[in-house]
């Protein structure tokens, strides 16, 4: 393949704090590259770097000939009066390989391809998801030979992530792409690299997409881990040489004692990369354990706004040990929804009960909360270097350091620390009180992915009620056990799995009238409970659990080797899968229509 660019002995420092040293690779035709490493370890940079707007300490950086790059960042500046087509225009002007007279007809062509059908609607008003498909759709149209992408779905909603995925699989050129959505890198990649410290070379690197990728790494770590035990053997050896008292008279002698040194150093280098590999973020939460089976009781509540109705009579009961994900596009209702649950907004119809005395945490998507001003230790210690975390006081380094946040961050402003440090110091801070119930929209935008799967890890663990908004595929399909569908039109409907809901949305649209009268078939039937009735009713709850246990069970085996080696078997426990998923859903879709009779 022809090289677009290659990096040579790059590095590049950030303070005091060094990101690369030495790193060398090259980037080819036709490579689709996913980027990934734990917050703070210079994916940003490295994105600006390769884009040619920041500058690097040393080494060189060689490219192709007239190389046409494209660079999307993670926040863009707008003019908030301006209009997309102008937006679009301004951005095509900056291109000398454009014609001029072709500039008007690229803009609309492209705001087209993003899915605008007002070129004239202002930029400030459009939602975040919406703006980030003004850029891309903008670096699109400037046929870059090399596109670059950081978190280009971070606050895009499920029909942006969904479009950018089928752009990106029909992208004839190359990209690199930073992103924490593994569902999104693994469909997409042909190449992984994961940059970071620990590495020998400063870097991770396979042809492949991210799942093959974890494979072949955990290969890695366990070949590191092995070099490391063989080292250790020898150099007892050589220690136990050394300690004897050889004379270094000859040269043989010299040599061995030099030998000697240098291998107990590159045996420190090899420990300390195979213990920095293996560190991960440890996330813990102080749940209240609270036996109620029911935490919170949702009957006929209404979302609406005065010129739209969100969600209509929904009627839902949500007790511990429970992970629900409420699914929908932007402006469905999702984010008032569980506001309502958090008691942060009313509804405007309907009654919502919740046990006594009960500790809800949120989790805003927002880090606008976040006191840039303050230090790590002011904030998470309220001004103290003490905090208190399950009963116990506790200083704030070691809490901090459950969070990977060594010691020297602690008095550094907050202002300073890249968007995915940010996201997991507001969870840090979060997680500081005991909960009944945990309430987390987007909690996953900025965070690496090795703090999003301990994450998913405490959400498992945890004994309490969990409700999630998120756009992350597989964090939801790890955590969740029950989805709500919001149509934004007053419908909401249960699911077993996010599939499930996307193959329902992808259905022809039911007319106003049809949807109406399946409102009514759901939430209103006319018909009262009969006594065998009651007595489901009693058991469902306890029907669905097993049901979905014995789901998690089919679906954690699909990622067994016994399956993935063997593609008959693997066919076989899909169809399992596929039946165990209809059968959730069937058991839900009777407990909903079991609910809305009682209450009438």
């Amino acid at each position: 393949m022809t090289p677009l660019l290659s990096l040579h002995k790059i590095e590049k420092s950030v303070g005091s704090k060094l990101l690369f040293e030495e790193l060398s690779f090259g980037v080819f035709e036709r490579e689709k590259i996913g980027l990934i490493g734990p917050n703070g370890s210079g994916k940003s940079t490295l994105l600006k770097i390769l884009a040619g707007i920041e500058e690097y300490d040393n080494g060189s950086i060689t490219h192709k000939k007239n190389l046409r790059v494209s660079y999307v960042q993670q926040v863009s500046d707008f003019k908030e009066e301006q209009v997309v087509k102008d937006f679009m225009k301004k951005s095509l002007e900056k291109c000398s390989f454009i014609e001029r007279d072709q500039i008007d007809v690229l803009s609309s062509m492209y705001l087209s391809i993003a899915g605008f059908e007002d070129e004239n609607i202002e930029i400030r008003q459009l939602s975040g998801g919406w703006r980030k498909r003004l850029v891309i759709a903008s670096a699109l149209a400037e046929e870059a030979e090399l596109l670059i992408l950081d978190e280009p779905t971070n606050h895009m909603d499920w029909e942006g992530v969904l479009w950018l995925e089928d752009i990106l699989k029909s992208f004839k050129a190359s990209f690199i792409l930073v992103s924490h959505d593994r569902f999104f890198l693994n469909s997409l990649t042909n190449r992984t690299i994961e940059i970071g410290q620990f590495y020998r070379d400063g870097f991770l690197s396979y042809n492949c997409g991210y799942s093959d990728f974890l494979i072949k790494k955990d290969k890695y770590i366990e070949e590191q881990q092995k070099l490391q035990e063989v080292m250790s053997n020898k150099a007892k050896r050589e220690v136990d040489w050394l300690r004897a008292g050889v004379k270094a008279r000859t040269t043989k002698s010299q040599s061995r004692i030099k030998e000697a040194h240098q291998l107990l150093n590159d045996l420190e280098n090899v420990k300390s990369k195979n213990q920095a590999v293996n560190s991960k973020s440890r996330l813990e939460i102080d749940s209240t354990k609270r036996k109620t089976k029911k935490l919170v009781s949702l009957k006929n509540i209404e979302v609406s706004y005065p010129d739209k109705k969100l969600i209509n009579k929904l009627n839902l009961d949500l007790g511990p040990k429970t992970c629900f994900g409420v699914l929908g596009k932007n402006g469905s209702g999702k984010t008032s929804l569980v506001k309502v649950i958090a008691k942060k907004m009313e509804p405007a119809k309907g009654d919502i009960f919740w046990a006594e005395d009960l500790n809800i945490i949120y989790f805003d998507q927002k880090r606008e909360d976040l006191p840039k001003d303050e230090t790590l230790l002011e904030y998470l210690g309220d001004g103290s270097d003490y905090l208190v975390f399950k009963n116990t006081s506790t200083h704030v380094a070691s809490y901090a350091s459950r969070f990977l946040f060594p010691s020297e961050k602690l008095n550094m402003k907050i202002e300073r620390l890249s968007g995915g440090e940010q996201a997991r110091l507001l969870l840090a801070k979060t997680l500081t009180k005991p909960a009944d119930i945990l309430i987390m929209d987007e909690p996953t935008n900025d965070l690496d992915i090795d703090t999003i799967e301990i994450l998913e890890d405490l959400i498992l663990d945890f004994q309490g009620l969990v409700i999630l908004v998120s756009h992350d595929r597989v964090f939801l399909e790890r955590v969740c056990n029950s989805y709500l569908g919001l149509d934004g039109k007053g419908l909401a409907l249960r699911y077993a799995s996010v599939n499930q809901w996307l193959e329902a949305r992808q259905k022809p649209e039911v007319e106003e009238s049809k949807i109406s009268e399946q409102s009514k078939k759901v939430f209103k039937p006319k018909s009262k409970l009969s006594y065998k009735e009651k007595k489901q009713l009693e058991t469902i709850e306890s029907d669905i659990s097993k049901a979905e246990k014995l789901l998690t069970a089919l679906q954690e085996k699909l990622s067994e080797p016994e399956y993935t080696n063997d593609q008959k078997k693997l066919q076989e426990l899909i169809l399992k899968v596929s039946a165990q998923q209809e059968i959730v859903n069937d058991f839900y879709k009777v407990w909903d229509e079991l609910e809305a009779k009682k209450v009438q």
